[in-house]
């Protein structure tokens, strides 16, 4: 990979006046990238903006003064162009408070991992954009859904997803089939007793998606009962209940009873569209 540009210093001053120049929609766009770095343009357009021009601009100008650092896949074929992807700089991480050093490091294997994570998010909200009642009320990364779990277990992330009359809660297990089975089992097995004492047990979900039916079916036999109710799915639109139980859309999966305090047009994606 390369690097567009090496990160700047900023002094204190110059930091300062830097973080007061930021607007409401900046800030969000730095405690995004804190959560789920890397993202794409368009992952940050669908996010953020209304169109390619706007996100360009506005990310180009986080980038010149020192905030974000861009970085371009190695092209996968000759004359192919690739998007950018958006990291915090050092400087950007300080002026959200993460960690210089994120655990684990991106590696090729992390970042493909964070990389199918946060597709599988994005569908999510760019299917709500469609749909006026529905929304992604909130996405959450891999250390503060590890820590919501007690540091028992490290999902690849947490949603909870609005519908018309309820709420459907979950945790992400991204299975690449880069793990021993029974790795992922002994994973799998720390959910119930990590939820244990969570009042909302009986509507939690994990989404466990894989890349093929074969790789699903030898996890199925290593999946505690519910709940949490586990949920498996190679197309992430049809999920089984895990051992072995009915098939469900998303949609359909146990909800809570919808918060009316929860407004749709707060959701992920669809907030800045109302601005």
């Amino acid at each position: 990979m390369d690097r567009s540009i090496a990160a700047t210093s900023l002094t204190p001053t110059t930091m300062m006046q830097t973080l007061l120049s930021l607007t409401g929609r900046d800030r969000e766009i730095l405690g995004q990238l804190a959560e789920h770095e890397p993202l794409l343009s368009s992952e940050l357009c669908l996010l953020f903006f209304t169109g390619a021009r706007s996100t360009r601009l506005r990310l180009s100008h986080l980038e010149d003064i020192g905030l974000l650092e861009r970085i371009y896949p190695a092209r996968s074929r000759r004359g192919g162009g690739t998007e950018a992807l958006w990291f915090l700089s050092a400087e950007g991480r300080r002026a959200v408070g993460a960690p210089q050093r994120r655990p684990p490091g991106l590696s090729i294997p992390d970042l493909e991992h964070r990389r199918a994570v946060a597709r599988f998010f994005s569908r999510l909200v760019e299917q709500s954009l469609t749909r006026t009642e529905e929304g992604l009320w909130s996405w959450r990364g891999e250390r503060t859904s590890e820590r919501a779990l007690g540091g028992a277990v490290r999902p690849g992330g947490f949603g909870r997803y609005l519908l018309p009359a309820g709420e459907i809660i979950f945790y992400l297990e991204l299975d690449r089939g880069t793990e021993p089975g029974g790795r992922v089992g002994d994973k799998l097995r720390r959910y119930p007793p990590a939820l244990a004492n969570d009042g909302k047990r009986e509507f939690a979900n994990v989404l466990l998606v894989c890349g093929g039916a074969a790789r699903l079916a030898n996890l199925a036999r290593q999946t505690p009962a519910g709940p949490p109710w586990f949920w498996g799915t190679v197309d992430a639109q049809r999920y089984r209940l895990l051992p072995r139980g009915e098939e469900r859309s998303f949609d359909a999966l146990p909800a809570l009873p919808r918060d009316p305090g929860r407004s749709v047009e707060l959701c992920v994606g669809k907030r800045w569209r109302q601005r």
